[in-house]
């Protein structure tokens, strides 16, 4: 019986493989390296097959060449788990054929055949496109509320998403701290009129911030009533992302962290995915999460629209409302929180915007400026000093994640709008 080692293969996916399975077997010498313990061949073909048929397929045939794509069988099995001696890639591809489970009375063809030449296939999102549909069914038209169903597709869509990384080892679930990188957001808003302008200049904190709970209105992530801050990275981002008609005054300030959080950075999937084993145990979900991730990005970043109709929004709101309450995941020894998303500007090429959840996106208050206070008066100021503190008190969130920078009040004027438009053409209507 042959026997094979970890160092009989350089691919490091399947030397961590057999390395796992080694121990279930008795102490026997590998036949090609007799200093160390090795496993039934047998044993490593059962695992190549998978993976070999997972990411493998038959080429296909040229009727007008005469030729077939792909590689011949052994130089694909050799290229999948880059034997160390070309005696091992024979005994595995002698086992592979073997163990070749088809039955021809049944029709049934071999899948390993030396004449054949076979290529790697397309890794496509199927698996997790399918779990965005059922979540979608499920939380558009079965159950609204209280949806255990929609939670658990939800679970198994982003499971790990924290041990992603892309072709430069970075992950898309980082920490974003105070003082730090990306740690300020520029909030904008059109004001319509002297008054309401001189109304921000007031107190920025408060106008600038999530409106009251019951003015606030649904968006690509949040349901009506519940609080999110919605920012750029830049005021150019930010005042495009408004889409003020020219002329317009526009009104914005900058925010800065209070406190920690951590961050899913959607833009980090426009890059590959980091190369890894196709042995990895996690290789296929891994693969088909980055792409779906692809998808999903592209998807929340599309600019809100007059025309969209509510039920558009219930999807990706239900996972603002996951992340929120529901995806934890370890870090160091706790557990942490997915509190903002990063995703990429569907206005400016290259801009980013932010959004905040929960307690994250709440402003720390501060004192109404001195100056517009005395001109302009506010509710606040026919309270008792002790009723306007409690007052500021209960509007502000005790864990809040933001607060204004001071002297970042600007106003711009839309001097005029810029527009990237890209031809389409119905195929149909050309006449060939």
């Amino acid at each position: 019986m042959t026997l094979v080692c970890p160092q009989c293969f350089h691919d490091p996916g399947l030397a961590r493989r057999i390395k796992e399975i080694r121990s279930q077997f008795p102490n026997s010498k590998c036949t090609f390296h007799p200093r160390f313990k090795g496993v039934p061949i047998g044993e490593v073909a059962a695992i190549v097959d998978q993976v070999f048929r997972s990411n493998y397929r038959i080429g296909q045939h040229s009727p007008h060449l005469g030729d077939q794509e792909g590689d011949e069988l052994a130089f694909a099995v050799e290229d999948l788990v880059r034997a160390d001696k070309e005696e091992i890639r024979d005994a595995l591809l002698k086992q592979l054929i073997e163990q070749d489970d088809y039955w021809p009375p049944d029709g049934g063809e071999a899948f390993y055949d030396e004449t054949e030449c076979y290529l790697r296939s397309e890794l496509g999102n199927y698996h997790h496109s399918e779990l965005w549909r059922s979540f979608c069914e499920s939380i558009l038209h079965r159950q609204r509320f209280f949806n255990s169903e929609a939670i658990e597709l939800l679970s198994e869509i982003f499971r790990e998403i924290h041990l992603q990384r892309d072709n430069a080892s970075e992950c898309p679930v980082y920490e974003l701290v105070p003082r730090g990188p990306d740690s300020i957001f520029t909030r904008a808003r059109i004001a319509t009129s002297e008054q309401e302008a001189l109304n921000i200049r007031r107190n920025p904190s408060r106008e600038l911030s999530s409106p009251p709970a019951r003015k606030r209105r649904p968006g690509r992530m949040n349901s009506a009533g519940i609080a999110t801050f919605y920012a750029a990275f830049g005021a150019d981002t930010c005042v495009a992302e408004l889409r003020p008609a020219v002329g317009a005054s526009v009104v914005t300030a900058e925010f800065e962290l209070t406190r920690p959080i951590y961050v899913l950075d959607t833009t980090r999937f426009q890059r590959p995915i980091k190369t890894m084993s196709l042995f990895a145990k996690d290789y296929i979900r891994r693969v088909q999460q980055w792409l779906f991730m692809q998808n999903f990005m592209r998807e929340i970043s599309q600019p809100v629209s007059p025309a969209d109709e509510y039920l558009d929004y219930i999807p990706t709101q239900a996972v603002a409302e996951y992340f929120r309450y529901h995806h934890e995941f370890k870090k160091g020894d706790g557990v942490a929180r997915i509190e903002a998303i990063i995703y990429q500007s569907a206005q400016i090429d290259g801009g980013r915007n932010i959004v905040l959840l929960g307690d994250a996106a709440e402003v720390r208050p501060t004192n109404p400026s001195p100056e517009r206070k005395s001109r302009h008066a506010g509710v606040d100021d026919l309270l008792p000093t002790s009723m306007a503190n409690f007052l500021q008190d209960r509007w502000s969130a005790p864990n809040a994640g933001l607060q204004i920078i001071e002297d970042s009040l600007k106003a711009y004027s839309v001097g005029s709008a810029r527009y990237a438009i890209i031809e389409q053409v119905d195929a149909d209507s050309l006449d060939f």
